[in-house]
């Protein structure tokens, strides 16, 4: 099924990844959605069977990666975790905290970079 993302693993990647931001984007603004809302969101006047079997895999995915839960009325929520906080727990997104660890990641590799430079100078 790789082709309903796209031909190249590079085109297949930018898909997945707009398609989980738009997704987070939608569950962010409105909480809970349900499947079917979801695909009239999503689709367009030129929708194709592919069209929903890329919003039926990516949700699938979602699921899978513990992103997002779906109920038995295909109500669609993001997956949280409760996280001790200075007033008590706290119900944090799944998303918000693999944000958070991208980020980091991120400024490790400055530091890991800028040390490199720093230790040639």
């Amino acid at each position: 099924m790789a082709f309903i993302w796209g031909d190249t693993e590079d085109t297949q990647n930018a898909s997945k990844q707009s398609f989980e931001e738009s997704i987070e984007k939608i569950l962010k603004e409105k909480g809970i959605i349900s499947l079917n809302e979801l695909m009239s969101l999503i689709s367009h006047n030129n929708v194709l069977l592919t069209d929903y079997q890329r919003i039926l895999q990516g949700v699938d995915n979602l699921i899978k990666e513990g992103k997002i839960l779906i109920d038995h009325e295909k109500n669609m929520r993001m997956t949280t975790l409760s996280v001790l906080g200075t007033d008590g727990i706290d119900e944090l997104p799944v998303w918000d905290l693999l944000h958070k660890e991208e980020d980091i990641e991120i400024k490790k590799k400055i530091i890991r970079k800028y040390n490199q430079q720093s230790h040639f100078s």
